[in-house]
Formats: C-alpha cells, sequence, structure tokens
C-alpha cells in the first residue's frame, strides 16, 4: 500500500474504476451496440441490395432479350400476313380493272355501232332533203322559182 500511496493512488481509484465501468456499460449498451446493429444492417443492406441490382439487371437483360426473339417473331408473322393480304388484294384489283376494262369495251362498241347507225341514218336524211335545199338555192340565187 505503501506504494500505491507514494504513486499518488488513493481510495478514489476504486470510485474512478467504478464510474469507468458504469459509463462503459452505459454507453456500450446505449449507443454502441445500437449504432453496431444499425451499421451491421445498413452492410446487409447495400450489399444485398447489390446483388438484388445485379440479379434484376441479368433478369431484365433476360427479358429484354426474349422480347426482341418475340418482337421479331411478331413482326415477321405481321409482315408475311400483310404480304398474303396485299397480294390478295392486287389479285382482286387486276382482275376488277380486267372486268371495268372488258365493260368500258363493250360501252365503246355499242356507242361506235349506235353513233355509225345514227351518222348513216342522218346522211340518208340528209341525202333525201339535198334536192329541196338545192333547189331553194338555186331559186333563191336566181330570184325566181325553179325546181329540180
Amino acid at each position: 500500500m505503501a506504494l500505491l500511496k507514494s504513486l499518488g493512488i488513493d481510495s478514489t481509484l476504486w470510485i474512478h474504476v467504478m464510474c469507468f465501468a458504469v459509463a462503459y456499460l452505459s454507453l456500450s449498451n446505449l449507443i454502441f451496440k445500437p449504432y453496431m446493429k444499425a451499421l451491421a444492417e445498413r452492410e446487409k443492406r447495400t450489399i444485398g441490395g447489390e446483388e438484388q441490382a445485379a440479379q434484376l439487371l441479368s433478369e431484365t437483360g433476360e427479358i429484354t432479350s426474349e422480347y426482341e426473339t418475340k418482337a421479331k417473331a411478331v413482326s415477321a408473322a405481321i409482315r408475311a400476313e400483310f404480304e398474303t393480304h396485299r397480294l390478295a388484294a392486287v389479285k382482286e384489283s387486276e382482275s376488277l380493272i380486267a372486268a371495268a376494262r372488258t365493260e368500258s369495251q363493250q360501252l365503246l362498241e355499242k356507242s361506235r355501232v349506235r353513233i355509225a347507225t345514227e351518222v348513216n341514218s342522218a346522211r340518208e336524211r340528209l341525202s333525201a332533203e339535198v334536192p329541196s335545199i338545192t333547189s331553194a338555192i338555186a331559186s333563191k340565187m336566181a330570184g325566181k322559182e325553179i325546181s329540180l
């Protein structure tokens, strides 16, 4: 004990040790342990989040490639269906145009026949009237009645 007294250590040492122990235990339970628990939880969430993000990125890549494959297949099917309908429409259009041409040719031929008939009948009527018109013109020029 004399040695401790010569170093300046007295009974207050035990009070200091007790205060330190109480402060350490209090701070440990109130601050350090909750902080370490929160830090561990944060690391767990961060590392888990990184792993989950990497997993989601790989799933996104797979879904994107699957979507592109399906989109190409659907696009090819649509193109094939469109081409089928386009060809059918072209054939239908050609048949309608051919029918219209045939009908227009028939109408044109009927019109030509009718016009030729009307021209001939007009010529016959004019031929019948030529002598009377000629005599009327000759009478007018001579100033007296001339009959042919």
